[in-house]
């Protein structure tokens, strides 16, 4: 390994004041008392330059209230060091923890996010898109592999490189990073299955372009179908997003005839489950005794619910990550390879038994 550059400080000359004039690279020199050719590996290549020295230059930078032209930069280097990033929502906790997970990792090098949302509105997906290949982002970080034709076209066009996260991908031409949403939700079917359950409902949220959650609601209704199961359709009940209002109400058509009632319930997020847990609360029905409940996500409350969540366990940050190392390894040149499907664990807690029958 190269040593780090370690400069002696140069002679001091007039510095100009941060004021009407602009601030140049020259002057954040002068004041650290280095050469522009230092305060230019700080800002580009940190690693190369000793602590000393790049604390030297940051706090000379700060003083004059000096940032890097970013424009220039774009221009010399051809990268604007600015990742694009579309989610589905913010109000979800894995895709606080994968964005988390993403600018800690990419930030270490020098690169900033871009984050664009595109619930309520499935449209936004290209608007958004758009504005950020006009600012010259260096990759694009995708949520699913269903995304409008339009979008991929857009980025191909402008040689944008994208990577899909949240999916351990079907289309073996995208490249994927994540788990798989419908092995996940077999195994959590099974799962229920094995306990002894044989009468089911599945609770999911509404969606316009979701393959995520398409795949868990196939995973839940192969797995039972292998067993010679099915869903009622009155059982299977559309949830407004991730509310937990309306997992509630969809709940309580799922139960509202007592002679039909299903003995386990499968949410496609814990959000849901946590509403069906409530309301059946609200009902009188215990949990796990006369009725299973299971999600899919274990976020941080699925812990502390009355009964704990039985769940699947999100890579979040793990997939966020990995996105960051490929992207990283891409731009720089090295070699990047297929990686594998990441996992997604059965976490059981409290909220599943054997139904009351079978005991």
């Amino acid at each position: 390994m190269g040593s780090k550059i370690v400069e002696k400080p140069v002679v001091s000359k007039r510095v100009r004041k941060s004021g009407a004039n602009p601030v140049r690279l020259s002057d954040v020199a002068q004041l650290a008392k280095v050469s522009p050719a230092s305060v230019s590996r700080v800002f580009n290549d940190p690693d190369l330059v000793s602590a000393d020295l790049r604390q030297r230059v940051l706090r000379a930078a700060q003083v004059l209230n000096w940032v890097p032209n970013g424009a220039a930069k774009a221009l010399a280097s051809l990268r604007t060091r600015t990742i694009g990033v579309l989610i589905p929502t913010l109000s979800h906790q894995n895709f606080a923890n994968l964005i988390e997970s993403l600018q800690r990792h990419l930030g270490k090098a020098q690169y900033t996010l871009i984050l664009g949302c595109i619930e309520p509105d499935p449209t936004m997906h290209l608007q958004q898109a758009r504005k950020m290949v006009e600012r010259g982002v260096d990759w694009m970080v995708l949520v699913g592999e269903a995304q409008p034709p339009a979008l991929i076209e857009l980025l191909k066009a402008h040689n944008v490189p994208y990577v899909m996260t949240y999916t351990n991908g079907r289309n073996p031409e995208n490249i994927c990073i994540g788990f798989d949403n419908y092995a996940a939700a077999s195994t959590i079917t099974r799962h229920l299955l094995d306990l002894g359950h044989t009468r089911f409902a599945l609770i999911a949220h509404q969606f316009t372009v979701n393959d995520r959650i398409q795949q868990r609601i196939d995973g839940v209704r192969d797995t039972l179908a292998d067993a010679g199961l099915g869903i009622r359709p009155q059982h299977f009940v559309r949830a407004d997003r991730r509310h937990i209002a309306s997992a509630r109400e969809g709940f309580q058509k799922i139960m509202s005839d007592e002679r039909l009632r299903p003995t386990a319930v499968i949410c496609t997020n814990d959000y849901l489950a946590s509403g069906a847990i409530i309301e059946a609360h609200a009902m009188g029905i215990p949990v796990p005794q006369d009725l299973s409940i299971v999600g899919f996500d274990d976020i941080d409350t699925s812990a502390h619910l009355s009964p704990p969540l039985t769940t699947i366990h999100i890579p979040a940050q793990e997939m966020g990550e990995a996105v960051a190392r490929y992207i990283l390894d891409s731009i720089n040149g090295n070699e990047t390879s297929k990686v594998p499907t990441l996992p997604a664990d059965l976490i059981v807690r409290g909220s599943t038994a054997a139904p009351a029958s079978s005991r």
